[in-house]
């Protein structure tokens, strides 16, 4: 029942299709070679697939070793207050020009050729590596019930399946992640229940409370630890933002995008806070499994099972994690190959990794997207769990350089369109707060990732150092290269181009009508609750 709720939350884009939207949706499948075949509902899940994956169900318990219980809730915080911005300024560019590729193609557009192609390939390094920090994740589930096959095997056996489910199409990996997100999300909510029986002491025998924020403590490492937590709380978060990639190839991107975002995002925050908060709980920071050590690392959430005395609900919960990963690793090929194709079309990479089959695949962008991954052989000589940290810190500060150029662009399209002399009513969906969301969350992203490495410092650490500073020295070194080399400009803001992909006539391409506006407005509480949680 509760999915038949979620579908009529988001299935207007679905229904009563004019022949000029048709038309439209056509010639716009001709040109990009992508085809439309995401449905609202599998876009309205689309990001919580995206960001739900091993940064809840195993980086979780690493955040909580560095910051404790009390700094793991100001973390997660700071980094859901900075996703709300951003998300709901790409709800506004998303809404009004809805293109696959969109990070890169809003920021050459709007800001400056050569910060656009940064922006572009830091999209496709964040979730290329992303992706690969799944499947690096993967043996390291793996290992709570075996250690007999080598790490590298099981990644590569998950990454063969992931390829084939994306051969299929878009609308493959559109219903997989659905169904996926469906069980993730009940999973959360079953281990949420099950840690706040065991906290109160009516599951496992013993009554936790508050006593581990009393002893060990509430803090691990005091400020310091916060600052350490941030960068893998934003990874946790990241994937938000995939509703701009998908809205390429969804089918009424006007209509569907703005509820999505603004949906997911409390959906999102809502599993988060939960879920840490009871982790913090039950589970002292300073106990080793959270430090994810060969034969020692598990997650938190299959800890909460075992300290709960449900050893079977341990196995279900590990299975879940697994298929966690699956989930979250197969949406960053998905981003990662789409961003590609977006280049390509834009002739910053080679055309032929535009191309796509005959049923919108692809393939080349896909065959280097999962390249990326092969990474996980370097199991065989690098410890799995420190490759996965590296992998996550990468991850997660390319996230924070996402965010922040959303907010950059955002804040040019806005002022590029007054200049042009457009009203606001012709946006289908404007974000709240501007200009002072964006300078916040400008702000907020340039300092997380200046200092969440200086730790690393003394005594210095490879891994640590390369994680947090590696992915913007590349960033910003290849944006001036690449000025310098064509001479790229700030475009003006009456120069910026507003026209071209704009939905204008957004207002006639609406499939509802007024009757279902006025049901969707009468629908009670309890199935909104219901929407809300699904």
């Amino acid at each position: 029942m509760a999915t038949e709720y979620l579908n009529d939350s988001v299935k207007a884009a679905d229904d009563y299709p004019s022949s000029e939207s048709v038309s439209v949706r056509d010639e716009e499948e001709q040109t990009s070679g992508l085809k439309r075949n995401l449905k609202p509902r599998h876009l309205a899940l689309v990001a919580i697939g995206g960001v739900i994956g091993q940064g809840l169900f195993l980086s979780s318990g690493v955040n909580l070793a560095k910051a404790g219980p009390a700094g793991l809730l100001i973390s997660y915080a700071i980094i859901g207050i900075l996703v709300f911005f951003v998300t709901l300024q790409l709800g506004e560019l998303s809404a009004y020009i809805p293109i696959s590729g969109s990070f890169s193609a809003y920021a050459r557009r709007f800001v400056h050729r050569s910060f656009g192609v940064a922006v572009g390939f830091n999209y496709f390094y964040c979730w290329a590596v992303i992706g690969a920090a799944e499947l690096v994740a993967i043996p390291l589930v793996m290992n709570f019930w075996t250690t007999a096959v080598p790490d590298w095997a099981w990644s590569i056996m998950f990454l063969v399946v992931m390829f084939a489910v994306h051969l299929i199409g878009p609308e493959g990996w559109g219903e997989t992640e659905y169904w996926f997100s469906l069980v993730k999300i009940l999973a959360v909510f079953i281990t949420v229940i099950i840690g706040c029986l065991t906290s109160g002491g009516v599951l496992g025998g013993e009554v936790y409370g508050f006593k581990y924020w009393r002893d060990p403590g509430a803090f691990s490492n005091g400020f310091l630890g916060i600052l350490n937590a941030l960068v893998l709380s934003a990874l946790t978060m990241a994937g938000t933002e995939i509703v701009g990639v998908a809205s390429g190839e969804s089918k009424n991107p006007s209509k569907a995008i703005p509820a999505a975002v603004k949906n997911v995002f409390y959906r999102v925050v809502l599993i988060y806070i939960l879920s840490v908060f009871v982790i913090g709980m039950v589970i002292p920071y300073n106990d080793p499994h959270n430090f994810l050590s060969k034969g020692a690392g598990m997650s938190p959430f299959t800890l909460i099972f075992e300290k709960a005395g449900l050893t079977g609900g341990a196995h279900f919960i590990n299975a879940v994690i697994l298929c966690t990963l699956y989930s979250c690793g197969s949406s960053a090929i998905y981003v990662s190959s789409r961003t590609l194709v977006g280049l390509a079309q834009e002739g910053i990479v080679h055309n032929k990794l535009a191309y796509t089959t005959k049923r919108g695949v692809p393939i080349y962008a896909l065959l280097a997207s999962c390249a990326v991954s092969l990474v996980c052989f370097f199991t065989s000589f690098i410890p799995g769990e420190v490759l996965f940290l590296v992998l996550c810190d990468l991850g997660g500060i390319a996230g924070l350089i996402t965010w922040m150029s959303i907010a950059i662009v955002h804040l040019r399209f806005r002022k590029a369109f007054r200049a042009q002399g457009h009203r606001l009513s012709e946006l289908p969906y404007r974000a709240p707060l501007y200009p002072y969301a964006n300078y916040a969350a400008i702000i907020a992203s340039v300092v997380i990732i200046l200092i969440s490495g200086w730790s690393y410092f003394v005594p210095p650490k490879a891994e640590g150092l390369v994680g947090n500073y590696g992915g913007p020295i590349i960033f910003v070194g290849g944006m001036l290269i690449h000025k310098f080399w064509t001479k790229s400009k700030f475009i003006p803001l009456h120069e910026v181009d507003l026209v071209t992909d704009a939905r204008v006539n957004w207002r006639e391409l609406d499939y509802g009508d007024d009757d279902d506006i006025n049901e969707s407005k009468k629908k009670a509480i309890w199935k909104r609750i219901v929407t809300v949680f699904t």
